[in-house]
Order: C-alpha cells, then sequence, then structure tokens
C-alpha cells in the first residue's frame, strides 16, 4: 500500500488546562481529498500527531491521500510513511491487552435472522433472508465493562475505538455506540464519560493530558481532528 502519512506538530510546548474535557479543533479533512475514504489512524511521535487516512483504488488496492485546513499553533508537513516511533505507538495503543496487563479486551459477535411479518416461521426466514440475511451485534468489552457495540457484517478493528494510556495512569479512553469519549482505569472499573459526541480512533498522549480523536461530519463529507484536554483527575492515582 501506498501510505500518505500528514503529521500535525502542535507547536505550542504546552496547553492550559480550562473547562473539563476542553476540546480544541486542530485539522479538517475534506472527504472529497480523500477519495471515499476514511480516517483510518491517528497516532503520537512525542508532540506530532500523525493521521493517516485510506480509500480503494479501481483495482482494489489501498492508498491513502489527505487534505487539510491548519488551525493556529499548528504546522503541516506530509510523509511517505509512519515514523518508528508512530508506529511503534499504533501497535501499543490497538493492542487488546493493556500495558500493565491488568485488563483484556474480547469481542464477541452475535448473529440472527430477522423475522418479517406474520406468516409461516419459513416464509419469514426466506422474507428475511431477501431483506438482507442474518443481522450481526459485535460486542466490544474490558472485563465486564462493555466498551462498544456495532451492528453490521464487520467488528471494529483493534484500535478503532480505545486508546490504552501511558502506563503510569493504568487507564483506557474508548469511544461507546453513541460515540460518547469515555475514560475508565485499565481493568474496566469507574468509567465515567468525558465528552458528548461522534468519537471515532482515541489516541492518547505520551503525557497524559490530551486525546486526540477523529469525528465524521455531515454523513463523511468532511472530518475534523480534535484534540481533548484530560481533566486532571484522571491523571491522578493511576496505579494502586
Amino acid at each position: 500500500m501506498r501510505a500518505l502519512i500528514l503529521a500535525a506538530v502542535l507547536l505550542a510546548p504546552s496547553i492550559a488546562l480550562g473547562q473539563d474535557a476542553e476540546k480544541r479543533l486542530i485539522v479538517t479533512i475534506a472527504a472529497k481529498e480523500l477519495k471515499g475514504g476514511v480516517v483510518s489512524e491517528i497516532t503520537w511521535d512525542g508532540g506530532t500527531l500523525v493521521l493517516q487516512g485510506v480509500f480503494a483504488n479501481p483495482d482494489g488496492t489501498l492508498a491513502a491521500q489527505y487534505w487539510v485546513t491548519p488551525a493556529e499553533n499548528i504546522s503541516l508537513k506530509q510523509q511517505a510513511n509512519h515514523t518508528q516511533v508512530s508506529a511503534a505507538y499504533w501497535e501499543t495503543k490497538s493492542r487488546t491487552t493493556s500495558p500493565t496487563g491488568v485488563g483484556k479486551i474480547t469481542t464477541s459477535t452475535d448473529a440472527k435472522m430477522p423475522m418479517y411479518g406474520i406468516a409461516s416461521q419459513e416464509q419469514r426466514m426466506v422474507t428475511a433472508a431477501e431483506m438482507g440475511g442474518t443481522q450481526k451485534r459485535h460486542v466490544v468489552q474490558l472485563g465486564k465493562l462493555v466498551l462498544h457495540e456495532r451492528n453490521g457484517p464487520v467488528p471494529p478493528y483493534a484500535g478503532e475505538v480505545w486508546s490504552w494510556s501511558p502506563a503510569e495512569l493504568n487507564r483506557i479512553a474508548y469511544v461507546d455506540k453513541a460515540g460518547d469519549l469515555w475514560i475508565a482505569r485499565a481493568d474496566g472499573s469507574d468509567p465515567e464519560r468525558v465528552l458528548k459526541g461522534n468519537f471515532l480512533l482515541p489516541a492518547w498522549s505520551d503525557d497524559g493530558r490530551i486525546i486526540a480523536v477523529a469525528e465524521k461530519k455531515n454523513n463523511g463529507m468532511k472530518w475534523e481532528i480534535s484534540i481533548v484536554h484530560v481533566p486532571p483527575r484522571f491523571r491522578d492515582g493511576g496505579l494502586p
């Protein structure tokens, strides 16, 4: 795959924390320039936010392309691939086991054949098959905590709806089925909603102060990348 990665460098060395879970828009990506594709990864390389989007070529192969509008205090550049650090970051944030080993993410799938009408069961099954066949529900859990639920043929991919914090915080950021951003401890305890929205791809910064998120707007006509300031209470008392 030909990969074109966009790096958004946060020039301000630090961002003062204001309101609880303050959100700041940093990049807008036009879907037209993504050629009908999606933003697929958000990673960090120190203070640099690395974004990747993918679309399908006519021959079925995947490629990536970006078009962005920078916000204040953001410098943008394109590069051919992930950096070594950003690739390692994605591998860590998308694992099913927490960095401290206390949490384990599992995904289960239930399939059912919907029944339509009041005809015989056989006829209703035939009608259901004609209307699209079986329905699948994918449930992503951390212990007993349900992180995300999705209906459709494909489950969320690893890292799409969760991000492990730095090990010393021992937490997880995740997006629920409504698209809201939550934070819980790495074993699934003490979940708390941080911000309502329609988010994907949470990505926790190395210092634990920021979570970057993507939002699909106007039915995918554009994508917004924002950073969310993590309230201080989530950065205290991570490890027992």
